[in-house]
């Protein structure tokens, strides 16, 4: 059988929807490189038989569908489609074996952990992790005990045996149920609660006396949990169902996140606070010397050490430069919105260019997202204001390392990234954070494992966070600590990004387009297309190794031979096909498993 598709995956979706965040599926989906996907509005085009038979995938969001819609899609899946529901109405659950009590139950801002025993976990070396929003009881009362991917938790040490991720079959077909919205849940999880921002019921949650960031975790985001990207798991799960649900008839290919198939990347970057000119020379002197991009975040009072030739120059170099802006401790929304506009038109006006990325002083953040709508209007594209405070010191805070859009509460998709930061030297080496200050020695140790964790177990950015000033020669120097962090990641083979870089290779990656795709069952082979609507150097395809029980035995692009070796990656073998594209450009892949 010869199968030839070039959108695999059909999003249903209705924009009249009451479940504001439903619509973030298509930003998961882009994040895990998914891109090959087209969203069908409920709200202006009734869904046929027609439409859900020219997709692979077809990823129900978490709407209320009517039951002309369900029987619809239980029949695609009777007929051998393939179906992820995110938490469907109950009745469609019930259709496709899972059980509901007579109560209804359900729980809030739980737990899930992941069934050791089924073999689309294979890999994972965590415990059970957090969801957020509302999560459905169900009994399941059929299929084999590996048909449960995940079961909700009252607490981490107390499993239920109530599913919230469940794989099944149906006629020909095949299915997968999340009992909780995973869109939502990430949506909360990348942006904390509404109530604690600056103008919600319960500003400045964690008695700092500024409004930041980590305010909108405090008692949602479980401190032992915090050395996790609990959403980037949850996003794991979804790739796995994906690929498990895919593979029965085709393999599907994603974008992998980081350039060249590379496992991990680091951002280092730091900020003008109390810098003079041989603070600014020296961290660019250290960047220099490794051979490393580095990323300053200036104030006004600082534009004058940078001239703008110089800017230039060191950009050309490589390194990069942002604004880092400052109103208050606590100002409003317009005073925060007024003092961006002015600070980001000075940075504008003497070098020419936008900050493409930004740093907060004091990483101060008003609203739930109004500030990255600022932020956006000003020319921003990335923000690295989200970092732990109290209780959440050396955190995945967002629940990613990834960079990851934001969504208003009126389910409107932000464009501007949030990227996590997961240290400060000021944040480890005082006591500003309510914990114990911590040594350079032990501060070292602290990055090594995040280091370690990011390339091994996450497939993260490692993203630290050093002030230039800080490295003068002192007792407390960091110096020995920078040095010491960025010889460790070179050592474990890390690319390092800077933060204009880091954009334009997520941008690019992005707009890769999978334009012709044929499988031929027969031969193991696979033909496609892959054109690029914006230029991206080393954008990486991932497949699986062995498919079908075959392993890839070759792989060429536009007629060229390129490496088609196993790579460990999430917890099983893959293989990276990594190629340049310029703008417009279309790549021919041919990939073959077995001897063909």
């Amino acid at each position: 059988m010869n199968d030839s598709l070039s959108t695999p995956i059909l999003v249903v979706w209705d924009s009249g929807t009451p479940h504001t965040f439903s619509g973030y599926i298509t930003e998961i989906l882009d994040i895990e490189g998914y891109n090959w996907r087209v969203v069908h509005d409920l709200a202006s085009d009734p869904l046929t038989a027609e439409t859900l038979a020219g997709h692979h995938v077809v990823i129900l969001t978490h709407i209320d569908p009517s039951e002309e819609v369900q029987d619809l899609l239980l029949e695609y899946v009777r007929g051998g489609g393939n179906l992820i529901a995110l938490r469907p109405p109950r009745e469609m659950a019930g259709k496709l074996g899972l059980n509901s009590s007579s109560a209804e139950r359900s729980m809030v801002d739980r737990y899930v952990s992941f069934s050791s025993i089924c073999a689309l976990n294979a890999g994972i070396d965590h415990g059970p992790i957090q969801f957020h929003g509302r999560g459905e009881h169900y009994t399941w009362g059929g299929g084999e005990p590996n048909a449960v991917v995940a079961y909700f938790a009252a607490k981490p040490d107390y499993v239920t045996p109530h599913p919230a991720i469940v794989i099944g079959t149906l006629g020909e077909g095949h299915w997968s149920v999340f009992a909780y919205d995973l869109a939502e849940s990430t949506v909360l999880f990348h942006q904390g609660r509404r109530e604690q921002a600056s103008d919600g019921a319960r500003a400045d949650a964690d008695g700092a006396r500024q409004f930041i960031p980590n305010d909108l975790f405090v008692g949602f985001l479980d401190p032992d949990l915090r050395n996790l990207p609990q959403a980037d798991l949850h996003q794991d799960a979804l790739v796995r169902v994906m690929e498990w649900i895919a593979s029965v008839t085709r393999p599907l290919p994603r974008v992998w996140h980081f350039p060249d198939g590379a496992p991990a990347v680091a951002f280092l970057n730091g900020d003008s606070d109390n810098m003079d000119a041989r603070d600014f020379w020296n961290i660019i002197a250290t960047a220099d010397r490794y051979g490393i991009p580095f990323t300053t975040y200036l104030k006004p009072e600082h534009h004058e050490i940078v001239e703008p030739e110089v800017e230039r120059s060191l950009v050309a170099r490589g390194h990069d430069f942002g604004e880092h802006p400052f109103v208050s401790l606590m100002p409003t929304k317009e005073e925060m919105r007024n003092g961006l506009r002015e600070e980001m038109g000075a940075f504008r006006e003497r070098y020419g260019h936008d900050p493409v990325t930004n740093r907060g002083h004091s990483v101060v953040w008003v609203g739930w997202t109004d500030q990255a709508k600022y932020l956006r209007e000003n020319g921003v594209r990335l923000d690295t204001s989200f970092a732990g405070g109290r209780y959440h010191r050396t955190a995945y805070v967002n629940g990613s390392g990834l960079p990851v859009k934001f969504m208003d509460e009126n389910g409107e998709l932000l464009d501007i990234y949030e990227q996590n930061t997961m240290s400060s030297d000021d944040g480890m080496t005082t006591d500003k954070c309510f914990e114990r200050a911590l040594s350079i020695d032990e501060c070292i140790e602290v990055s090594k494992q995040q280091i370690d964790a990011s390339i091994d177990r996450f497939h993260t950015v490692y993203h630290p966070y050093f002030h230039p000033h800080a490295a003068r020669p002192a007792p407390r120097s960091i110096q020995r600590w920078i040095e010491a962090a960025i010889q460790h990641c070179q050592a474990r083979g890390f690319p390092f990004v800077s933060g204009t870089g880091w954009v334009d290779f997520n941008d690019g990656r992005r707009s890769l387009q999978l334009t012709s795709y044929s499988f031929d069952e027969a031969s193991m082979s696979l033909e496609m297309t892959v054109t690029a609507g914006e230029s991206v150097d080393g954008a990486t395809l991932v497949l699986p190794h062995v498919y079908c029980g075959l392993a890839m035995a070759s792989a060429t692009v536009d007629g060229e031979p390129v490496a088609a070796d196993a790579t460990p990656m999430e917890g099983r073998e893959q293989v990276t096909l990594s190629a340049d594209y310029r703008a417009g450009e279309t790549r021919i892949w041919r990939v073959q498993w077995g001897q063909g």
